[in-house]
């Protein structure tokens, strides 16, 4: 349609030569007379509008194009009668109505705009997402080679060769000497066995001695002896390292006490703590890989042996253990860095991580189109790789080209919200505060409670200002808590949980409660921003939160003037005011 003031004047001109002519009888005359010129005239706009019409069918646009209001992604402050480019960054504009909207249209920048903001891309490919988890550990002996060394009968070490811990020794080589008048007894009883010709006698007695741990050869030995030994020398079982001696030269030998600790340390295990995130990754029999600060020059090569059943609760990490041949001088308790190499996964669809915009509920890419043109797309993402990829299980394929640096220029959406709110109050902080919590609406009881817990905590507070542990009025602090923590709503009871928890100790010295005191501040100042108490005595219609920057805490004051309750007369004036809350007017208010 034609713009209105073409009609408006149309309209004019033939009501100012008619209305005159209808007055007079010459000019009725006249008017009728001029009836073929009006139809022409008439003929003529009609003419002009059906041109008009379609001369913007051709171009494009639409009838209502010259009252559509456009606006810059970029630039939302800038606005405009129908399209064009923006006179700030030369971006293409876009319908107002459609400019918040990613999903639905695309976005047109100037080729030398791209150019200038630095855009890149890259193209999504199939491929496997590599993964490594990687965590330290520890090495320690193996349980598995491993022998503790001790007797079945009691005795005493008459001669002890295993005298120092960390020795090497062989298999087979002596440890030690041992008297035991059992052991005397038994050869005696082995001997006259002998001496008997009496198979099953002699069996048993052979028996007794193999039952106490001596050897076969050993017992053959003592067989052939017309007289019992007094000690014996007791041979080392297998070879490796004395790790623990807990026996001296002539100390009894009791029975069933460790005496010795030999370990083989030719193979140790590696305990590494592996984040529960990552436990899934692995599995036993999986190659690791190793390396030890102390040996920087070796790489040890190891399998899992052993994961975890159980997550420790409180580091929330279980213990991975690899098995390593122990070369070049390891030795147990040694650090180590771990690296567990992941199976390839699965062939799926790759794109470069920082592609991916996270907007909180979902994730966005934005593709390149061609000719200046992007497109957002919402994808699901998948495991992340350790060369940068990451998976996407939904919303692109391979082949699409997708923007990986530079996207946060053209994210039509989230600059179209910043930029509107940019030109709100909304989320502002006036003069540079906090914006206040608004208060609950308390019951009496609830309020009453509330303002005998102030009291009590700026009694604690005053206290340490002053230098004293004034362990009543910290008293007096958990009965007000224990009494604000029955009141009947939630968010207060929540609130007054917290506060009891960092009061449940009652600190014997200054030192301590000006460390408990931390906690508790943190927490009143939570509860009373829900409980908010009322004004106290006098003048005093707000709270000061003041700030410490030494001991990087908060505290509440009715004053302005700092009083540090953390350092007291030391530095009564270290800290400054942070912020301030409201207390509830005596009319409720």
């Amino acid at each position: 349609m034609l713009p209105d003031y073409i009609y408006f004047v149309a309209l004019a001109v033939l009501l100012l030569v008619t209305v005159p002519s209808l007055l007079l009888r010459a000019g009725r005359r006249r008017l009728l007379q001029s009836l073929p010129a009006f139809a022409f005239f008439a003929l003529l706009l009609l003419v002009a509008e059906v041109a008009f019409r379609v001369g913007l069918s051709q171009g494009g646009g639409s009838s209502t194009a010259s009252t559509t209001i456009y606006t810059c992604s970029m630039h939302p402050a800038y606005e405009q009668r129908g399209p064009g480019h923006c006179p700030i960054c030369g971006m293409e504009l876009v319908p107002k109505a459609a400019a918040g909207d990613p999903g639905s249209h695309e976005i047109r920048i100037d080729p030398v705009v791209v150019q200038n903001i630095g855009v890149r891309v890259a193209t999504a490919a199939r491929g496997a997402v590599h993964r490594t988890v990687r965590a330290f550990g520890e090495l320690r002996a193996a349980d598995s080679r491993l022998l503790d060394v001790a007797l079945k009968f009691d005795g005493f070490v008459e001669q002890l060769f295993a005298n120092t811990e960390g020795m090497e020794i062989a298999s087979g080589a002596p440890l030690f000497t041992v008297y035991a008048p059992e052991l005397v007894v038994a050869q005696a009883e082995l001997s006259a066995a002998r001496k008997s010709a009496d198979a099953a006698l002699l069996q048993a007695a052979r028996q007794k001695l193999l039952l106490w741990g001596v050897s076969a050869a050993e017992v053959d030995r003592l067989q052939a002896l017309d007289e019992p030994e007094r000690v014996l020398r007791w041979p080392s079982p297998m070879a490796g390292v004395l790790l623990q001696k807990n026996v001296v030269a002539g100390a009894p030998a009791e029975k069933n006490k460790v005496l010795l600790r030999i370990a083989d340390l030719s193979v140790l295990w590696l305990d590494a703590q592996v984040p529960e995130q990552q436990l899934g990754q692995l599995a036993v029999g999986q190659h690791a890989t190793a390396q030890v600060p102390a040996l920087p020059a070796q790489d040890l090569d190891g399998r899992v042996v052993f994961v975890a059943p159980e997550v420790d609760r409180t580091l929330r990490t279980a213990t991975v253990r690899v098995e390593v041949a122990a070369t070049g001088g390891l030795r147990p308790g040694m650090f180590a860095r771990v690296r567990f190499e992941g199976p390839p996964g699965d062939d799926v669809v790759l794109i470069p991580a920082e592609a991916a915009i996270d907007t909180g509920n979902r994730s966005i890419v934005w593709l390149a189109v061609g000719k200046g043109r992007f497109e957002p797309r919402e994808v699901r993402l998948g495991r992340h790789g350790d060369d940068g990829m990451v998976e996407v299980l939904a919303g692109i394929d391979a082949g699409d080209v997708v923007v990986t640096s530079g996207q946060f220029l053209i994210d039509a959406e989230s600059r179209l919200r910043e930029g509107t709110r940019k030109w709100t109050d909304a989320g502002t902080m006036p003069g540079g505060d906090l914006p206040v919590p608004a208060p609950l609406a308390l019951a009496a009881a609830t309020q009453d409670a509330a303002d005998a817990l102030l009291a009590a905590y700026v009694a604690v507070a005053d206290a340490l200002a002053r230098d004293r542990a004034d362990a009543a009025a910290w008293r007096t602090l958990q009965q007000a808590t224990a009494a604000i923590a029955g009141a009947p709503e939630p968010a207060v009871q929540q609130r007054a949980a917290d506060l009891a928890l960092a009061l449940q100790h009652t600190p014997a010295d200054l030192e301590s409660m000006r460390v408990h005191f931390k906690a508790v501040s943190a927490a009143a100042l939570h509860l009373f921003e829900a409980a908010r108490p009322r004004e106290p005595a006098g003048d005093r219609q707000q709270l000061f939160v003041h700030h410490c920057p030494m001991a990087e805490a908060d505290w509440l004051q009715l004053e302005a003037t700092t009083r540090n309750p953390y350092y007291g007369s030391a530095m009564p004036d270290c800290g400054e005011v942070r912020r301030t809350l409201p207390l509830q007017q005596a009319g409720g208010k």
